[in-house]
Parts: structure tokens; C-alpha cells; sequence
């Protein structure tokens, strides 16, 4: 399978194939997700100061915090993956 990388914004990319989801901080489970991952020392925070529009969840446990909304993440994801024929 061929790896390739997503742009999260500023400048940040992630591998794509580490995906597990992408979740909106704007509910009550997520945010408190976000908390015991930030407590924790397993959240990245790519949002250069901007507020958390997505957090997206990898396999191996911790998440990265993006100012991009999960449909323009989501967006990103399936172009490339339909580009690669995956």
C-alpha cells in the first residue's frame, strides 16, 4: 500500500494511511477527549493559535489538533486516496 501525507494546515502534514477518525471539538465527548490527550502529552496542536475546528484521532493512540474543518480534512483525504486508486 502507498503511504501519502495530508495537509492539516500551516504548513503541517500527516500520514494519511494513520488515520482513524476526525472528530468535532464542539461536543461534549471530544472535548473531553481533547483534555485528557492534552494532560496526557499525546496532542500535537497544529492550530498556530486558532481555535480547534478537528481533532484527528491516530492508530496508535494520540490526535492532532487542526484549525481546518473535518470536511475540508475529510476532503483532502478522499482526493488523494482516489488519486492513488485506494
Amino acid at each position: 500500500m502507498e503511504s501519502y501525507f495530508i495537509s492539516v494546515g500551516y504548513g503541517n502534514v500527516v500520514s494519511a494511511g494513520r488515520i482513524t477518525s476526525i472528530g468535532i471539538p464542539d461536543s461534549s465527548p471530544v472535548k473531553r477527549d481533547m483534555a485528557a490527550l492534552r494532560s496526557a502529552g499525546r496532542l500535537v496542536d497544529y492550530t498556530k493559535g486558532r481555535k480547534t475546528r478537528a481533532l484527528i484521532y491516530f492508530d496508535d493512540g494520540t490526535a492532532a489538533a487542526s484549525a481546518l474543518l473535518p470536511e475540508t480534512l475529510a476532503t483532502r483525504f478522499v482526493g488523494r486516496a482516489g488519486k492513488s486508486g485506494i
